[in-house]
């Protein structure tokens, strides 16, 4: 085993500090006057205060209750008796300069955070408990056998005897820590007594509350505010406008211009150019922005409207080349001998994030280093973006994150960090740029919009014999064509291609995945119906053909099919599937694999307003996420991704017109109303023996959209291939 040395004790008086580093575990007695040699994970205060610090953004996953609960566990403490901390940067710096993550994680992003923090934090509060319980039998004189600590204590096996952590902080100045064990042993799942049960939010009070926890409401003394009047056209120029003008707005105290970034237009754009109005206030900062006489050229994105967009895409199904394709089997042989044969075009449009805190960053940035204040989903990346726009070492930036009041995969990206920094290199002084709705939804780095095109052949039993995917797309959509039935189907061709367009793309909740679930679960609905059969035993059938499947995306994981069949018996159990309904009422059922989990919905209807609307009576859903530390966490991550996938099935749609974002704000970017929300909805989180946690977050919506409109279909017989809903019932 490894163990702890002397030569890594810091000796003080004022907190124990136990910190996760590269190689190995570091203990500290004053993190105030380590030098910054370490990072803490826990600190403990002879005041009996606890502290854990949390490497992940909270973003409304539930992350920070996660790991506070995973930490608890180990030392048998409430997680909500415990101060929660962002933990610092944990990682070094590349050859190249660039910040890089150590055995910690420090972005939240493809529903991993709580997968690989889990072994890190167990381990780290593992070893505390056993620091604590050495102290204690060093006082005590006693064996540690005979020892266990409990709501921040250490007790005695007959519990006559308990003395607090915070009485112990002082002794671990003399403990020989070689005698140690830094691999300290975490506890049996069999004992554990706060993982698999519910936690609320340790954040609910503060967010109910109002308290300032978000990036938006930090300041610092003497910060100035910044807006920014960004080019409104895909890849368009800033040409003029008049600088005296608004030097002269009341307020006002600088004009900042920002360039392109990069200058090449073929590259995709990380800085916006426009024209950033810096006041005493964001008000004044706003007003002169409102006001401002801009001429901008726009004519390099006039074919990047959504009709054009969509036809290119369409025509490219017919005749277009593909950039790559996966295939097996014959399938011509296939579609010779079918029985019958099904086609079905879809299409679906751009979505934006509308994240309810639009993006903002405070900068002060200085000659020789700079510091950041944001919510970001990354602490390594916001890091290395403002490294980027400074010129300066990754060393010299401190970031400081907070929660993110949405991320969706938006708050990854470095456009509003680099402005921040570049503005206030500029100025020389603190300022905080805040960007409007409108910026967030014309800036955004949207969800790609695709068309898709299958044909599959069915033999007399009505099993699928071959499957042919084409996709075209305004960004990267391949999931659809490399993921089941590819790799189940024996006779298989799936392509895709891109058509020339200036939107950016990003990654959107379940990017790939929240798209071609929605085409290939839709389509294998169909054909069930082309068959004759249900669409529930359809699926099972299907899913019983192979035992696992490694998938070529990312994360490579193995599906274990008969996970999938006991899920979808155990959804339609639960949601008393088949059984007779109303006139106009319809149930819809589908199963996606979303990175490393798993979700199926039962999903029931009623047609409304002669059909031309519907109301979602209830959603039934399992997910498989594997071991549930927060089995009230994973519940409300399944209920947002319904809701998140209702609403962008209902209504989602971001329109260009000539290469500029149309839609810009809620009142021409429609967003489901609470009306309109699911009535139930009932998730049963699926025991299959796992050890360790896998991925949530973005699980849940990719086949909800499908199991929506296969509910439509059953309730009205009209097939859902266009989304969103409202446009096309």
């Amino acid at each position: 085993m490894n163990a702890i040395s002397r030569r890594g004790f810091l000796k003080g008086t004022a907190a124990l500090v136990i910190s996760v580093s590269a190689n190995p575990m570091v203990l500290a007695a004053d993190a105030a006057n380590n030098a910054g040699n370490v990072t803490p994970c826990l600190r403990f205060t002879e005041a009996g205060e606890i502290f854990i610090c949390v490497p992940v953004p909270d973003m409304g996953q539930g992350i920070i209750t996660t790991a506070a609960q995973i930490i608890a566990e180990e030392l048998e403490l409430d997680p909500a008796s415990a101060k929660i901390e962002m933990m610092a940067f944990t990682g070094h710096s590349s050859s190249d300069g660039r910040a890089v993550e150590g055995k910690l994680p420090h972005g939240a992003g493809g529903s991993l955070s709580t997968m690989t923090m889990w072994g890190e934090l167990r381990r780290t509060a593992a070893f505390a408990r056993n620091l604590f319980i050495h102290a204690a039998a060093a006082r005590w004189q006693v064996p540690e056998r005979g020892l266990k600590v409990s709501g921040g204590e250490v007790v005695d096996a007959k519990g006559k005897r308990t003395l607090p952590f915070k009485d112990l902080v002082a002794d671990t100045r003399d403990l020989e820590y070689s005698v140690i064990p830094v691999n300290a042993e975490p506890k049996a799942q069999k004992a554990f007594t706060r993982i698999g049960k519910d936690q609320i939010n340790v954040h609910a009070r503060a967010i109910a509350t109002g308290e300032p926890i978000f990036g938006i409401d930090a300041e610092i003394p003497g910060m100035l505010h910044a807006v920014i009047r960004r080019c409104p056209h895909l890849n368009g120029t800033l040409v003029s406008y008049d600088r005296e003008a608004l030097l002269k707005a009341p307020g006002v105290r600088h004009v900042v211009e920002l360039k392109r970034i990069p200058e090449d237009v073929t590259k995709t754009r990380r800085v916006t150019p426009g024209i950033a109005i810096v006041a005493d206030s964001y008000w004044q900062a706003r007003k002169a922005a409102d006001a401002a006489q801009i001429t901008w050229d726009g004519r390099i994105s006039e074919a990047d409207s959504t009709d054009s967009m969509k036809a290119r895409m369409l025509a490219h199904l017919d005749t277009g080349t593909p950039v790559d394709s996966v295939s097996g089997g014959d399938l011509q042989a296939a579609f010779e001998d079918a029985d019958q044969i099904v086609e079905a075009t879809y299409w679906h449009p751009h979505w934006a994030h509308t994240c309810m805190e639009p993006h903002n960053c405070i900068a002060d940035v200085k000659e020789d280093s700079a510091e950041i204040w944001l919510s970001h989903q990354s602490l390594t990346e916001s890091m290395n973006y403002a490294a980027e726009a400074t010129g300066l070492p990754v060393h010299k930036i401190k970031s400081n994150i907070y929660r993110c009041g949405t991320g969706l995969g938006r708050k990854y990206a470095d456009d509003f960090v680099m402005e921040a920094c570049l503005v206030s290199k500029e100025i020389k002084a603190p300022v905080k740029v805040t960007w409007s709705r409108e910026d967030e939804i014309e800036q955004d780095l949207v969800n790609p919009s695709g068309a898709y095109r299958m044909r599959a052949s069915l033999d007399k039993k009505g099993q699928i014999t071959g499957w042919h995917l084409r996709s075209a797309a305004c960004g990267w959509l391949s999931n659809a064509a490399k993921e089941p039935p590819s790799g189940l189907v024996d006779n298989y061709l799936g392509e895709w291609g891109f058509i020339e367009n200036n939107v950016r793309r990003g990654a959107w909740r379940g990017p790939q995945h929240n798209t071609a679930g929605f085409v290939t679960q839709s389509f294998l609905n169909e054909l069930a119906h082309a068959a004759g059969r249900d669409p529930l035993d359809f699926l099972i059938d299907l899913y019983s053909q192979k035992a696992a499947l490694k998938l070529p995306t990312w994360p490579y994981p193995v599906l274990d099919f008969s996970r999938f069949v006991a899920m979808l018996k155990r959804v339609a159990k639960e949601a008393n599937y088949g059984r007779k309904l109303p006139a106009g009422w319809g149930q819809g059922i589908a199963i996606y694999h979303t990175f490393s989990g798993t979700c199926a919905h039962v999903v029931e209807v009623e047609m409304i307003n002669d059909a031309k609307d519907f109301r979602v009576h209830r959603v039934t859903s399992a997910i498989d996420c594997g071991l549930a530390v927060n089995p009230l966490g994973v519940r409300a991550q399944v209920e947002g991704g319904v809701v998140d996938g209702l609403c962008a099935a209902r209504y989602g749609k971001l329109v260009f017109e000539k290469g500029v974002p149309v839609s810009n704000n809620f009142d021409t970017y429609r967003k489901l109303r609470l009306a309109e929300a699911p009535m139930e909805i009932n998730t049963t989180i699926m025991d299959f023996g796992d050890t360790e946690p896998r991925g949530t977050g973005e699980v849940a919506l990719p086949p909800f959209i499908p199991a929506l409109t296969n509910a439509i279909f059953a309730a009205s017989g009209k097939r859902i291939r266009e989304l969103p809903i409202m446009e096309n019932l």
